[in-house]
């Protein structure tokens, strides 16, 4: 059986030192019976509640095994040492995948970590797409009047759980932030749909509208789509083409104010 293991901390201790910042986390996934590394995630930079978007994918021979691992979170230093931010203890995979939500949580000396294990198919497929946003929220303008929203945008792909009536959403996707810009076009992407959406063109992805800022994030809206309604929504005339545009709300069932619309400019599968 082939496995995604998704990862985040909150609440971690900053270990950038005095007049550096905040740390810029990423973790290591270890065996612990053969101290082999499993996978590592990217840092993220100024962050001390991280959701990591690369999930640690390998292979679970037998679901009845019992596979321990540990997790570690680094502070990158670039150019300098990397400083050890916590370490969990060692915890048995098998029990994630047989809890109802297939999660495990663990207090750290400071912060929590969750872990998030699933099945996964592997996938030859691969999204490519482009996006902009139009009209975003102002939520910067300061005491003068001048200040503009640094937007940058997430996708997390969402899973349903009806026997404990709950959800679990994790990243898969965020974008580069652009500052002052309420109409910023974003990278290209290209991104498994075994990342994205777990090779189901129907799963749930929300895709979440945020104000960058060194201390924290500030959320100014969401919508909800899956491929399928990425790949209708593709703008038919031009970049600045509003007539298939997703809508962003603060919330979804609450359309009381739009703070910004979402334009795919381009979106397609590709075999790879």
């Amino acid at each position: 059986m082939r496995v995604q293991l998704q990862l985040g901390a909150d609440k971690l201790q900053n270990k950038a030192g005095p007049l550096k910042g905040i740390s810029d986390p990423y973790a290591i996934v270890t065996l612990a019976s053969t101290d082999e590394e499993l996978g590592r995630t990217s840092s993220i930079k100024n962050c001390l509640s991280p959701m990591w978007t690369e999930p640690i994918i390998f292979d679970y021979p037998d679901p009845e095994e019992n596979i321990y691992i540990s997790v570690e979170i680094w502070d990158d230093n670039r150019d300098e040492q990397d400083v050890l931010m916590t370490k969990t203890s060692v915890f048995n995979l098998k029990n994630a995948l047989d809890f109802p939500e297939h999660a495990h949580i663990e207090d750290l000396d400071h912060g929590q970590l969750v872990c998030h294990l699933v099945p996964s198919e592997e996938t030859s497929t691969v999204m490519q797409f482009q996006m902009r946003c139009l009209d975003v929220h102002n939520i910067e303008r300061g005491i003068l009047g001048f200040g503009k929203t640094d937007p940058f945008i997430e996708i997390r792909k969402v899973y349903h759980y009806p026997k404990t009536g709950s959800k679990y959403s994790h990243p898969v996707y965020r974008s580069e932030v652009v500052f002052d810009h309420l109409n910023p076009i974003f990278d290209p992407v290209s991104i498994t749909l075994e990342q994205l959406c777990d090779g189901n063109p129907d799963m749930s992805l929300e895709i979440t509208l945020w104000d960058y800022d060194k201390k924290k994030r500030n959320f100014i809206g969401k919508t909800e789509t899956n491929v399928h309604g990425l790949l209708d929504a593709i703008a038919l005339d031009g970049n600045g083409d509003r007539s298939r545009a997703l809508e962003f709300y603060k919330d979804v069932y609450e359309k009381l104010k739009l703070r910004g619309l979402l334009v795919v400019m381009s979106a397609k599968l590709v075999d790879v």
